[in-house]
């Protein structure tokens, strides 16, 4: 569930102690309390007098909402009062960054950029303590479960641990090393601090590390303390806790828009809730027990490259992560463990024909083969570039392999010896970004930056023509047609190119992406043309006239890489969302037939604006809940390899079309 309502970001969230309300305060000024059955606010919003609202917190008795504001006054609202009004407690002299009620709702703790924590009477609004200590911002408290202990961090880099009862410290500063957020399991068994992209774990003596990949704002045990969850960057990261916690799995909960801010636990386990700058807060399912949250095998970081076997049995993936992973082509299911051994980003991936190799090319400047049944690496690391290796493809014998590289080279090996053929090094003007081999192993093309396209023939390494040139254009993708006669790339300007290799003469120019087109390929049928773009699109071309036949929707980020199968049933994508795409062909050409006279083939083509898919004419098709906009996806994508999958899938049959609303409610 997604709930939108403020008008600013959401900074702080909590559950009530029965799961049955959200309280949230917002830069917008309001405090909101919402239904988390229905999604409906319950109460009319609270406006603060004070500026933003930074923090919120719900007492377990239900009876209480306290909020901390910009001005630096804690405010307790009675929720089931009558009263319209609220309780203004004064004595901070600056914003008020963090509420927490006690667990027996005796105490209510504030703590504030004036380098104090504070400790209220909640029925009463009485001042009950002033601790003092901390140098610097108290940014975070959290009370040991029997509310006897209050733990308090600051930006002096100290946690400090007090006595609630007489409001002196029970023991000597702890360092934290710049802990900004804190929090203590329900068991009272571990402490958590939060410092820059990491969770700092302390179970008795131990101390257990679990990292996260940008800086975390918050962070939670769950109720039972076998799950923490941190918010980072536009993510929900939750840790399933292992007895020693230092193995913990994990999985990230994708949606916002903008950066997460905080993180609540509903009671019973069961919800998480999140709020983000992006103005929305999101409840997430954490299932119907606490069993581990076991991600699905994936790419932890942007997929550059991806390649499919002939056989259309597998599909290979090199990744930012520096590792190359085999896919089965059909489930999705990794068959073999990832094939680590570069130590840098995998820029390239290729398969022989003969289905026998994997060849992988790596910011290390190496290359590497694996076995591709069993993900052994075959023999040492190709070396002979002086720089990163961008591009490999494996010559239709599956005996040589070609590599493209920042050395402004072009190299050719033998696979058998992992040796340079004397071919080469076939040089180009500037860096090599792409290179690809004829069907008929007749060719080798490749692409630099300065925007020359070269063709070298493989019986003497000679060049065949001068290089074709695309002015001040950075090339970074290349594909020869099926029958050799033409060459398609990509580059910088947006579009891709099509050039006769007989004339030299450019003869056609792809237009319709709105940024990079990042990668080429041509079907083996010589039919199609598939482009991969910045603009997280994949668009089909009539090779032969040059004319759009559909965009692809579904990535949320720059694609990468595109491969299409032999017999061109299916194309394959790789990008920057770290996620692998699998598109069926023919219904692609079937629904791109009934554009303009069915409603689903719309779909294909539309476009997704504040919620709704907007068709070509701007008409609005279908409104699509803010928490699956960035999964949506339509039935020509019947595969998806990330970290997390929901698919939805759209029909004929499950989809009615009408000139009101009510004629498609009838339906």
């Amino acid at each position: 569930m997604t709930l939108s309502g403020h008008e600013g970001a959401v900074r702080s969230v909590a559950y009530s102690s029965d799961g049955q309300l959200l309280v949230s305060g917002s830069d917008d000024g309001t405090v909101r309390i919402w239904d988390t059955r229905t999604g409906d606010e319950v109460l009319l919003p609270r406006r603060s007098d004070n500026g933003w609202v930074i923090s919120v917190d719900f007492a377990r008795n239900n009876k209480w909402v306290a909020f901390g504001t910009q001005a630096g006054v804690v405010c307790i609202w009675e929720v089931k009062s009558s009263h319209a009004s609220h309780r203004q407690l004064s004595g901070h002299s600056d914003s008020v960054t963090c509420v927490a009620f006690a667990p027996d709702c005796s105490r209510l703790a504030s703590a504030s950029r004036d380098h104090t924590t504070r400790l209220w009477n909640p029925e009463t609004g009485e001042q009950l303590a002033v601790l003092n200590g901390h140098t610097d911002s108290v940014n975070g408290v959290a009370f040991y479960p029997d509310g006897a202990i209050l733990a308090s961090v600051s930006g002096d880099r100290t946690i400090r641990l007090w006595d609630c009862a007489t409001g002196q410290a029970v023991s000597q500063p702890l360092e934290n090393a710049g802990v900004s957020n804190v929090d203590i399991s329900p068991d009272g068994a571990m402490i958590a601090g939060a410092i820059d992209d990491t969770v700092k774990l302390q179970i008795g003596e131990q101390m257990a590390v679990l990292r996260g990949e940008s800086e975390i704002r918050s962070i939670r045990f769950s109720p039972d303390s076998r799950t923490l969850v941190a918010a980072h960057a536009q993510n929900v990261r939750v840790w399933t806790l292992k007895s020693d916690s230092v193995d913990a799995c994990w999985v990230d909960l994708r949606g916002h828009t903008r950066d997460v801010r905080s993180l609540s636990f509903s009671l019973d386990n069961l919800y998480i809730a999140s709020t983000s700058d992006d103005g929305t807060i999101r409840i997430w399912s954490t299932g119907s027990s606490q069993t581990a949250v076991q991600p699905l095998p994936a790419h932890d970081s942007p997929v550059h490259s991806v390649a499919v076997s002939r056989d259309r049995t597998f599909i290979v993936s090199g990744s930012e992560d520096t590792s190359v992973r085999v896919w089965d082509a059909r489930t999705g299911e990794e068959t073999l463990p990832p094939l680590r051994g570069h130590t840098n980003q995998i820029q390239s991936v290729s398969i022989s024909l003969d289905k026998r190799l994997i060849a992988s090319a790596s910011q290390d400047s190496t290359i590497r083969l694996w076995d591709a049944q069993s993900g052994a690496a075959v023999g040492e690391p190709m070396r002979g570039h002086a720089s990163v290796v961008n591009a490999v493809s494996f010559l239709a014998n599956s005996r040589g392999l070609a590599s493209a590289s920042d050395d402004k080279t072009v190299r050719v090996w033998d696979v058998s010896t992992q040796q340079e053929l004397d071919l080469g090094p076939l040089r180009c003007h500037d860096r090599a970004h792409a290179v690809d081999i004829s069907l008929d192993g007749r060719f080798i093309t490749a692409g630099d930056i300065s925007g020359r396209i070269y063709l070298w023939r493989t019986d003497t390494g000679q060049q065949a023509h001068e290089p074709l040139c695309e002015q001040d254009v950075h090339i970074f993708s290349v594909a020869f047609s099926p029958d050799v006669k033409r060459i398609v790339s990509s580059g910088s300007n947006n579009v891709a190119h099509i050039w006769d290799i007989g004339t030299r003469h450019l003869i056609l120019v792809l237009r319709g992406h709105t940024s990079l087109v990042r990668s080429v390929a041509w079907s083996r049928d010589g039919r199609l043309i598939v482009t991969g773009s910045d603009d997280a699109t994949l668009r089909l071309w009539n090779a032969k006239t040059g004319a759009p036949l559909t965009t692809l929707h579904g990535h949320v980020h720059a694609v990468r890489s595109v491969a299409v199968t032999p017999d061109s049933d299916f194309i394959v994508s790789g990008s920057e969302d770290t996620t692998i795409r699998k598109w069926d062909v023919p219904a692609v050409h079937e629904l791109a037939s009934e554009q303009r006279s069915g409603r689903v083939g719309a779909l294909v083509s539309a476009t997704l604006v504040d919620g709704w898919i907007v068709g070509s004419s701007g008409e609005l098709i279908l409104w699509v809940p803010a928490e699956y906009r960035t999964y949506l996806q339509i039935d020509i994508c019947t595969l998806v390899v990330g970290r997390s999958r929901v698919v939805i899938g759209l029909s004929n049959g499950g989809l009615h079309a009408g000139s009101d609303w009510i004629s498609c409610w009838r339906d």
